[in-house]
Order: structure tokens, then C-alpha cells, then sequence
């Protein structure tokens, strides 16, 4: 049985130029937060069920669409079953974690393999905490800023020390997730980097 849903959902990210992941993203957020921004399309929701919700697409402030859609749909959007091609995505949607270079400004929730430049406007108290496994932790958030927005990242142990605020910062194969209802940067495991490029000139005594 077809799922009409999501084929609604595909059409419409095709139509409107978007990845089906980001437009899953977004959804994701929205049902979260109330409203997110996919691009440059804004989503907002209009009403709550138990397995589905109504949502408001709208651009540049103009309501483009409105449509009620299941959960089960919407969660189908981050991979695809077989027999929904993708051959009519934009190239940008075949690999979210190829290192894409952007902004902060275009974080969405469930991007992967992120690299940016950034300055550190703010460094939080580091706080002891435990691991899953009951190891004790040091952790501290850092809030970057590109000038397009600012997102926190969270950093733990050794690399505290390492960054102060006004450095400016490559961050390389980050992950946008949703901690306490807010996205958040954080590094992969194996691969994600931080590397601080510039510390900032003190003034002489």
C-alpha cells in the first residue's frame, strides 16, 4: 500500500528544491520546538495528535501550504524504502556526511559531517558529570558565532583547556543534535576535530 503521505512529502521537497533529509530534519524540529526553518521555508504546527500532526509551510511569509501528516511518514523521510527513487534530489542530499562546508546560520537538526570556521564568543563554568558507565567526566559548552548565528558545542576532559573564548575555531565532521529541546554541536567520535586557528591578541600591560 502506497504511503500517500510521503509521497506528498517528496513532491514537495522536489518542488521546492529541498533534500528530503533536511525537510525530515526540520519536520523533526518543528514538532519539537513549534516552528523551524528549512531553508529559506518556514514551518510551523498547527495542531498535535497522537500519530499525526498539521503543519503550515510558509515563505517570505506567504503560506504556501498546509497538510496533516503521520509520524510514521515523516520518519520514513531520513531513508527512503525501496521503490521511492531519489533520482530527482538535489546532489546536495546523497551524502550528508561528506564535510559539508557551511554556516551556522543553515544548521538544521540531524546534519551530519558539518565544517565551518568560527569565533568563541562565550565559554560556560565546566561541570563534573558522569558517563553512562559511571566514569567521571569534566564538560564545558562553547558558543560559536560565524556571523550568520551562534550554536553551542559541547567539549569534555583535556580540550577545555584548549580553547578560550575569542578563538577562532575550525570545527570539522560535527553533528547538529537536539539536547533538552535545543540543537547543539557535537563532535564524532573518531573523526570530529576542533582546532583552534587563531588565539586572540591581549593587550599589553
Amino acid at each position: 500500500m502506497q504511503d500517500r503521505d510521503l509521497s506528498y512529502l517528496i513532491q514537495f521537497a522536489r518542488k521546492h528544491d529541498l533534500t528530503t533529509v533536511n525537510l525530515h530534519s526540520s519536520l523533526l524540529a518543528t514538532r519539537q520546538r513549534g516552528h523551524a526553518q528549512c531553508g529559506s521555508m518556514r514551518i510551523e504546527i498547527r495542531s498535535r495528535g497522537e500519530t499525526s500532526a498539521t503543519y503550515m509551510f510558509s515563505l517570505k511569509g506567504r503560506p504556501l501550504a498546509q497538510a496533516t501528516l503521520q509520524n510514521d511518514s515523516i520518519r520514513k523521510l531520513e531513508r527512503l524504502p525501496e521503490g521511492f527513487l531519489r533520482d530527482n534530489e538535489p546532489p546536495s542530499s546523497k551524502k550528508l556526511d561528506a564535510n559539508i562546508v557551511s554556516a551556522i546560520g543553515n544548521l538544521r537538526l540531524g546534519l551530519s559531517g558539518v565544517s565551518f570556521k568560527a569565533s568563541v564568543v562565550k565559554k560556560s563554568q565546566v561541570r563534573a558529570v558522569t558517563s553512562k558507565d559511571g566514569n567521571p567526566l569534566l564538560v564545558c559548552d562553547v558558543t560559536l558565532s560565524d556571523g550568520t548565528g551562534e550554536i553551542p558545542l559541547a567539549i569534555w576532559n583535556n580540550q577545555i583547556d584548549t580553547v578560550s573564548q575569542g578563538d577562532m575555531v575550525q570545527i570539522q565532521n560535527a553533528r547538529v543534535r537536539s539536547y533538552r529541546g535545543e540543537i547543539q554541536l557535537t563532535l564524532g567520535r573518531k573523526t570530529g576535530l576542533m582546532t583552534v586557528l587563531e588565539h586572540p591578541i591581549e593587550n599589553a600591560a
